[in-house]
């Protein structure tokens, strides 16, 4: 039990560390950091006794996803991204690294969501949005239309968590019922 903790603690401290390094080396064109904190996370959580067996499908479900909805948002103009380097209406190659964690922490230090659907939905909701309004604040993302965004986020995530839930569920042999909301 407290390797399972330890282990989760280590998962939530590691998705922080790559989120902040990677939106401030967008801001401050140095990646570097965060590509190493990527490379140590994804070596912890996809090749060590830590792995959970769907961690592998999951990062590269979420990858594939994760590239599709921040593509649809640099098309639309909602979310404006920095070190897009010349391909304004594709998502850009770092946002790769932040969609790579945040797969890795779903087995993990964020499996709560899986077993509670309504407070899972309600925090993508108002967590995905406010990343993104956070990385805009450190200035790796520009988002003229804040309210626009904000709707067009929160419903490209709900969509996207929802499709993970169905994804995983899919593979996991505890079989999570995506139509349960309670």
């Amino acid at each position: 039990m407290i390797r399972i903790q330890m282990k989760n603690i280590y998962n939530f401290i590691l998705f922080q560390a790559l989120w902040l390094y990677t939106v401030l080396g967008v801001a401050k064109n140095n990646l570097w950091p965060a590509i190493i904190i990527f490379s140590g996370f994804a070596i912890l959580f996809l090749f060590s006794d830590y792995s959970h067996k769907t961690d592998k499908k999951l990062f590269v479900f979420c990858i594939f996803t994760g590239v599709i909805v921040d593509s649809i948002l640099a098309k639309s103009r909602l979310v404006e991204y920095q070190q897009n380097i010349g391909y304004e209406n594709i998502a850009p190659y770092w946002i790769l690294l932040l969609w790579g964690g945040f797969a890795l922490t779903l087995n993990h230090s964020m499996s709560w969501m899986l077993r509670k659907p309504k407070v899972a939905y309600s925090f993508i909701t108002i967590g995905a949005p406010l990343s993104y309004f956070s990385a805009s604040k450190l200035g790796a993302v520009d988002i003229p239309n804040m309210l626009n965004a904000f709707l067009m986020i929160s419903l490209l995530w709900l969509i996207t968590y929802h499709s993970i839930v169905l994804f995983q569920s899919h593979f996991s042999e505890a079989k999570v019922k995506c139509n349960d909301l309670s």
